[in-house]
């Protein structure tokens, strides 16, 4: 591992950092540099870091401001470890040209998307906007862990899930995916009666395992109801 080179400017509260340079495909921002805490990290502040296509950028949680601009020449960025709370990475309001997964000390996590925010709620505007890249898997995960999720957009992704649910759920069951069966029922998206449908499917196609899943859905929504 090389030695990182910091330069760094006063700022309010501590440090900005205005160049980090290395070679490593793990970036590490320190969190003091001569005894000042970083608070700030500045406009393409990576510009000059080369070498690698996969790399990992940690982010010390004494990290509380960030220029919009302080990713923009770093290529390859695949994870972000932001060592304080997603909360306060939301407010950085950046953007990669890699699909990079973040992952904030508050379990916070979540796999953004080449040339999309890494931020709630521009993410999801941006997606249920273009629909480019859109999924069942974003949708999903979206739904199930909504956090910043605005009613507007969840209102969305619900739309767009409902199509594609019950396809989903058959398709769990043909190949014996009891994850993704239940990734589908716990969506609460499927009525009752496509309920007994896919009950009905998975009987007649012989899948002893899928048929237990649903029969035991079906027992507790009746309980609940």
């Amino acid at each position: 591992m090389s030695m990182a080179r910091v330069e760094t400017a006063l700022t309010e509260g501590g440090l900005e950092v205005t160049r980090l340079i290395t070679s490593d495909s793990n970036i590490v921002v320190p969190a003091t540099v001569n005894g000042l805490n970083v608070v700030s990290l500045g406009p393409l502040f990576l510009r000059d870091c080369h070498g690698s296509s996969s790399r990992t950028l940690t982010i010390p949680a004494s990290v509380t401001r960030a220029s919009e601009e302080a990713l923009v020449s770093l290529s390859g960025l695949r994870m972000i470890n932001y060592l304080g709370p997603f909360e306060t990475f939301n407010r950085f309001k950046w953007s990669t040209n890699t699909d990079c997964q973040l992952t904030c000390a508050d379990g916070f996590t979540f796999n953004f998307l080449a040339g999309y925010s890494l931020c709630f709620p521009q993410f999801d505007n941006e997606i249920l906007t273009t629909r480019q890249r859109m999924s069942e898997g974003i949708a999903m995960e979206r739904l199930s862990n909504p956090v910043m999720l605005t009613d507007d957009n969840r209102v969305m992704y619900i739309q767009y899930m409902r199509s594609r649910i019950i396809p989903m759920a058959e398709h769990a069951i043909m190949e014996n995916d009891i994850n993704g069966l239940h990734s589908a029922l716990d969506s609460d998206l499927i009525p009752e009666k496509d309920l007994t449908a896919l009950l009905d499917y998975s009987l007649r196609s012989g899948k002893t395992s899928a048929t237990s899943v649903l029969m035991s859905y079906l027992n507790a929504r009746v309980g609940r109801d």
